[in-house]
């Protein structure tokens, strides 16, 4: 087993003068993509796909349980879950295993009551709690709480759904209330999904090294120029990166106001109080650690740089 580096082998100085990249093992090594997974992907806020998050089963962005007992299977980072949409409408996050003999419970998406597993029998209510199972009505000190399902964090924002395998590094809102702050005239929920080829792909490189090169805005000149190009369409100039605990912002104003948003739709903060009449040509949201939401005049493009467990040199681009 190859020795993980040490925590002053992968630090990054703050000084650009003095900052280096990370050692090659964190881009190539399964024991630190393993590391990862365990730790920065078990504390984050991450979006939730349906069943089949593979090129043989491609994910889409997951639809909502709105009605009360439906429920919809999914897989997140190779752990089986489930939403479920409980009592007063609350949505609920389960892993979706029964806690007797840990057989899958819910095998496609449903309505109803009382879930029952296919295995055994073992029945929950809409909450997750015990409610029943054959052969166990006179035991002592049943049922425990091992024996109700394992509430995983869920959260809900626009059409998404959000959710923590682990304990989050932070409440939900401290990862998306800037975002929400800049885009005070968009209704997320109006938005409607665009399907389009190439949705779910295996690309080369590890996640981390998409999601850097998202936020680098030196390569613009050179990878977009035109005719044609995003160099071309906006002024670079006016290029501005703003960082957040959790998230980041690029934004430019567009070199032709025709290619801009309307102002309406974006916090007045973007407003050039020189030159009134710039609009901005999109703003770019990193949210940590692999979620990008572009928006444009025309809409929104869903970026995610998915780690694939087994292949640290490979990641899951999902693009919705």
């Amino acid at each position: 087993m190859k020795k993980i580096p040490s925590m002053e082998e992968f630090f990054v100085d703050p000084s650009i003068v003095q900052a280096e990249s990370l050692p090659p093992s964190a881009f190539v090594d399964l024991e630190f993509l393993e590391l990862e997974l365990g730790t920065i992907f078990a504390q984050t806020w991450l979006l939730a796909p349906q069943e089949g998050n593979s090129l043989d089963s491609p994910a889409t962005l997951i639809g909502f349980p709105r009605k009360t007992g439906c429920r919809i299977p999914f897989s997140l980072l190779g752990k089986p879950l489930f939403l479920q949409r409980g009592q007063k409408g609350k949505l609920r996050c389960f892993p979706n295993v029964c806690t007797h003999a840990w057989h899958p419970l819910v095998e496609s998406s449903s309505d109803g009551g009382t879930i029952i597993c296919p295995q055994h029998g073992r029945q929950f209510d809409k909450e997750g709690r015990f409610l029943a199972q054959a052969g166990f009505e006179k035991m002592e000190d049943f049922p425990r709480e091992s024996d109700h399902l394992r509430n995983v964090h869920v959260e809900e924002w626009g059409q998404w759904v959000f959710v923590s395998t682990g304990e989050p590094l932070a409440p939900f809102r401290e990862f998306l209330e800037k975002i929400q702050q800049s885009i005070p005239g968009i209704k997320l929920d109006s938005l409607r999904r665009q399907r389009v080829e190439g949705e779910v792909r295996e690309v080369e490189g590890n996640w981390k090294q998409h999601a850097w090169n998202y936020m680098d805005n030196f390569h613009i000149k050179f990878v977009h120029k035109g005719p044609g190009g995003l160099a071309g369409a906006i002024d670079l100039s006016s290029y501005k990166t703003e960082l957040y605990k959790f998230s980041a912002l690029q934004w430019a104003y567009a070199r032709d106001n025709e290619n801009g948003f309307s102002q309406r739709l974006l916090a007045d903060r973007f407003r050039d109080p020189k030159n009134p009449s710039k609009r901005v040509f999109a703003l770019w949201w990193f949210i940590f650690p692999n979620i990008t939401l572009n928006f444009y005049p025309w809409g929104l493009s869903v970026n995610v740089y998915m780690p694939i467990s087994g292949k640290p040199d490979k990641t899951l681009f999902l693009w919705f």
